[in-house]
């Protein structure tokens, strides 16, 4: 499979990633499996502080947030499916994190794992599924 499922990408980072650095908004044919690998290597570095993935209709994506060494992601599926991200380590906690900027989110929706998020990541940018190897909370609205 050479086409990625995801249509268009846009990362926000951390105050001091140079402008050259940053993977502009992208989408269409110019998304690459190179470009993904670029981004998790920004994930894993600490550079990315927001991601968001969409497939063509914008019916089905995921976005991820990063602060302070923790991250939370949620996939959306068909407008009304969403997976939110379950600690296994503590999957009752609900110690409040300041991640995204929305409010706090309960720390049993969070993950210190950043191997996990760009497995995550990888994963829906090539299939637009939901990563199998984690517990997720799944809601429709």
């Amino acid at each position: 499979m050479n086409k990625l499922y995801i249509h268009s990408l846009f990362a926000s980072y951390v105050n001091g990633v140079p402008s050259g650095e940053r993977i502009p908004y992208t989408r269409g044919d110019q998304l690459t499996r190179e470009l993904v690998e670029r981004l998790t290597a920004q994930i894993l570095s600490g550079q990315a502080s927001s991601i968001q993935l969409e497939d063509e209709s914008q019916e089905t994506s995921l976005a991820a947030d990063f602060r302070d060494g923790w991250a939370t992601v949620y996939i959306v599926k068909d407008c009304e499916h969403y997976f939110e991200l379950v600690n296994s380590q503590c999957p009752n906690c609900e110690t409040p994190l300041n991640i995204t900027g929305d409010g706090p989110t309960p720390q049993k929706h969070a993950t210190q794992d950043m191997q996990l998020m760009t497995n995550i990541i990888s994963y829906f940018a090539e299939t637009g599924e939901v990563y199998p190897d984690c517990m997720w909370e799944h809601t429709i609205h």
